[in-house]
């Protein structure tokens, strides 16, 4: 049971990396008020609670199945069933959730898929972010940067190439980078909306930047 949740978070960790890599290069200019994150993600929800952030409530196991309420109505979800939701946990992020029951039983049920996180009128700023929401997703990012441009969601800019590795604007300290180097970066990009950047640095050369790892959002405090 175990083995076969791995391997289906893991088949959405890699699909999520194939298309990022295919995104088109970042050029110079203001950073993106408009992030758009696709993760994959798993979720428990105890008998009696919530879907975090939503209004999907699990409330019980039957030899039928496991009994959800979605919108006031029960719906009965067995292994493998679509369990979807689609809406704005605080202003300004829209969240869309495409996801599948793994398994349940009596206490709890977990669910995985991909999670679609959108957010408006973002302003990256380093900050010490708060941790403890349950509301939270992790996945994989990979981005390609012209020089001057930003890496989205944060306040880090690649400078260009240099004879001691690849320089990096706005960040503390040493600014250069060779490839497999990490980069990290963490701060808020709205009120409520927390993201801590784990980053590699893949490929570098004069007309580019090439990094990638992982992103971690939390929504709310």
């Amino acid at each position: 049971m175990w083995r076969n949740e791995r391997l289906a978070v893991l088949a959405i960790a890699v699909l999520g990396v194939a298309l990022l890599a295919l995104g088109c290069t970042l050029r110079p200019g203001k950073s993106p008020e408009r992030l758009t994150y696709h993760l994959p993600t798993t979720l428990t929800i105890a008998v009696g609670e919530a879907m975090p952030g939503t209004e999907i409530r699990y409330q019980r196991m039957s030899d039928r199945g496991a009994h959800v309420l979605i919108r006031g109505q029960e719906a009965l979800k067995r292994k493998g069933d679509s369990l979807d939701w689609r809406g704005q946990p605080l202003p300004g992020v829209d969240v869309d959730l495409r996801l599948r029951v793994l398994w349940f039983d009596e206490q709890e049920l977990r669910v995985a898929g991909t999670a679609k996180v959108v957010i408006q009128g973002a302003q990256p700023r380093l900050a010490v972010i708060a941790t403890s929401s349950p509301l939270h997703y992790t996945g994989p990012v990979v981005y390609s940067l012209a020089p001057g441009a930003t890496i989205p969601g944060s306040a880090i800019a690649f400078d260009g190439r240099t004879d001691e590795g690849a320089k990096l604007g706005g960040i503390e300290g040493y600014p250069y980078r060779q490839i497999g180097d990490s980069i990290f970066w963490e701060g808020t990009l709205r009120e409520g909306v927390y993201v801590r950047l784990e980053l590699r640095v893949l490929q570098y050369d004069d007309k580019g930047l090439r990094v990638g790892g992982l992103a971690k959002l939390w929504l709310g405090h």
